[in-house]
């Protein structure tokens, strides 16, 4: 797979700029221009070989970048097409064909785009363009627009409505392509475009498109765009940042808080060696696992969520200033497991202490056993994500339920030490990381079996997906929502009982051997909880895109404000399903009066503010639909 990045353009609106400089080495940041971010960005996604295609009067900017050209004949006004058609034919000249990323040079991007862009056409007999749904009124103007049908385009260019939304500059290109590359411009000459290779073949079905509505990327056409590109491009850094393999937990709230730190730290180029952070972070656990057994509960459960917070600081500092090194991750991650060993063992200590002076020692040996299999499982997550192959399933395990990654126990942890149900919080990272093991074995076992068989075609490894893919309808998405909406109930009202029962026993003198039994059921039906709330979130999403186009419609509704609708609505939904069990947790814990009056205020102003921002959308939305209402009446 080759990279090419476009660059023979004259860029007419950024004059005098550009009149003898190219557009592409408009720098973002000191020392870093467009054209250093868009090599960097093909790296990261695996493409090592990027070739940048330009014309003869520019070559001399070009060379202090150290990067390989293709220097084309263009004048001011030909198209786009016919610099990629002279870029094929050298690559053809010097055996050099290969499947073709193709680049504008006068676009950023986040590296999702490419990266769902290459996951997606890698290997397929189409071309594949990036379709941004989410269209903004200057961008619908400047930008390519598309109309696709499913999921094939139908008709792109400069001059038509954006019915589906416009293209974002990067396109996938099969070498086999290349034939019909040569037969448009022969047709078009030198005024061939992109454009009107996407129509020219969109016409044979030969078109798809990746959708990358709510990725963050700009063109850069104008003095203005620049500026955008500019504060865009931090923006773009600290989505860069954000791992695949990174948790739920880490992936909405750590790395927001994380990220800003490290691009403060990048920007005032103020460097601490990340194998430094990390010792900080670690002394930051060490200090929550002393105040858990020595200084307060409480204070614990901050410096651990503070801790869990700062972890990512060090691979930030490492990637933005380039010092990546396999000690620094061996050393963080070495680091995270005394953290845990030690956070797990001061809870199992509060824990015993309660049994001590009591008959009861076979609580103390079931904690204790407990803690040590919630820590070996804590271990192998992170062995195992280091060791297996599949990085792919290994991302999508961390990212599914129960949510095993570090992040997540961490909050699970500090969770515990805020409420005093300690052993729940045991159980919950047993139960999270040894469902992560056992899902991860079988996988891998079925894998390898499946490798092995060669008895026959039925037996030979089969797609992970089953294809064609078929949408699911809304009677069975509605279906979903209901089943899980009065699981969720079902289970908010055992685990009230669950939780009643659980402080009957614990304000009792002597413990009950009941008290761990109830323990661990509240633990199991507060994980079916959160699995539960997950999929009517998750269904709800789905219905929401499924009706989405006929809303659009029927509505005249834009796509972005349908979106913006929709997002609200999720954010009223989960903050309405957190109110009442965080209230109940929170009084079962005996949290001051006040402190809990003060939290439900926050989280009514918080649901009431979301309401009001919901409603004044919905209103805008249909601002139309009413103003015409109102003049018939």
């Amino acid at each position: 797979m080759i990279g090419l990045i476009l660059a023979a353009g004259y860029g007419t609106r950024l004059y005098p700029i550009t009149q003898s400089f190219p557009k592409t080495l408009i720098e973002l940041e000191p020392r870093v221009t467009v054209l250093d971010y868009i090599v960097e960005a093909f790296k990261e996604t695996g493409i090592n070989k990027v070739l940048v295609v330009t014309r003869k009067e520019l070559v001399d900017f070009f060379l202090a970048k150290n990067i390989d050209l293709i220097v084309v004949d263009v004048a001011e006004g030909d198209g786009n097409l016919w610099t990629l058609y002279q870029a094929i034919m050298f690559l053809k000249d010097h055996n050099a064909e290969d499947d073709i990323v193709l680049s504008m040079s006068d676009h950023i991007y986040e590296y999702n785009i490419l990266k769902k862009l290459i996951k997606s056409a890698r290997g397929s007999p189409y071309i594949y363009i990036c379709l941004d749904r989410l269209v903004r009124g200057r961008d619908a103007a400047e930008g390519l627009k598309v109309v696709v049908d499913g999921e094939v385009v139908l008709l792109s260019g400069k001059n038509i409505p954006p019915y589906s939304g416009i293209d974002t500059g990067l396109f996938y290109i099969p070498k086999d392509f290349f034939v019909h590359i040569e037969e448009i411009v022969k047709e078009k000459n030198r005024k061939a475009t992109l454009a009107d290779m996407i129509n020219k073949l969109a016409t044979k079905g030969l078109v798809k498109y990746v959708d990358v509505s709510g990725f963050l990327w700009q063109d850069i056409d104008t003095f203005e765009d620049v500026e955008r590109a500019r504060k865009l491009y931090w923006r773009i850094l600290a989505k860069n940042l954000i791992k695949d393999s990174d948790g739920v937990v880490s992936r909405y709230i750590n790395r927001r808080i994380s990220t800003i730190i490290s691009l403060a730290m990048y920007r005032a180029r103020f460097f601490i060696h990340p194998n430094i952070i990390s010792l900080l972070v670690f002394l930051v656990g060490i200090f929550a696992a002393a105040s858990v057994l020595y200084w307060g509960v409480i204070q614990g459960a901050f410096l651990a969520l503070l801790s869990s917070i700062l972890d990512g600081v060090d691979g930030e500092v490492a990637r933005l200033f380039k010092v990546q090194s396999k000690f620094g991750g061996l050393l963080d991650t070495m680091l995270d497991r005394v953290v845990d060993t030690l956070l797990i063992a001061a809870i199992t200590y509060i824990i015993i202490s309660r049994y001590v002076y009591t008959h009861y020692h076979i609580f103390i040996a079931a904690n204790v056993i407990l803690a040590t299999i919630a820590l070996l499982g804590s271990t192998l997550i992170s062995y195992l994500s280091n060791t297996v192959e599949d990085k792919e399933y290994i991302a999508k395990l961390r990212n599914s339920f129960p949510w095993a990654t570090r992040d997540v126990r961490i909050i699970a942890l500090a969770i515990a030490l805020f409420t005093g149900l300690y052993e729940i919080g045991l159980m919950y990272i047993t139960f999270a990381c040894w469902f992560f093991v056992s899902r991860l074995m079988i996988h891998s076992y079925r894998m390898e079996r499946a490798v092995k068989m060669e008895l026959g075609d039925r037996f030979k490894l089969k797609p992970r997906f089953i294809r064609p893919y078929v949408e699911s309808s809304i009677s069975l998405i509605l279906e979903d929502v209901l089943f899980h909406t009065i699981l969720l109930i079902s289970l908010v009202y055992l685990i009230s009982i669950a939780l009643d029962k659980i402080v009957l026993y614990t304000t009792q003198l002597n413990p009950s051997p009941y008290l761990f039994v109830w323990e661990f059921i509240a633990a199991i039906e507060i994980a079916l909880m959160i699995y539960a709330t997950y999929n009517v979130i998750k269904k709800s999403i789905m219905l929401f895109l499924h009706i989405k186009d006929k809303v659009v419609e029927k509505l005249w509704v834009t796509p972005s404000i349908y979106y913006r609708i929709i997002k609200r609505f999720i954010v009223l939904l989960i903050i309405l399903f957190s109110i009442y069990p965080l209230n109940y947790v929170l009084a079962l814990s005996g949290v001051d009066r006040c402190i809990l009056d003060l939290g439900n205020y926050l989280i009514t102003a918080i649901a009431l503010a979301t309401f009001i921002l919901l409603i004044f959308d919905i209103i805008k939305a249909f601002e139309h639909i009413i103003k015409n209402y109102l003049s018939r009446r």
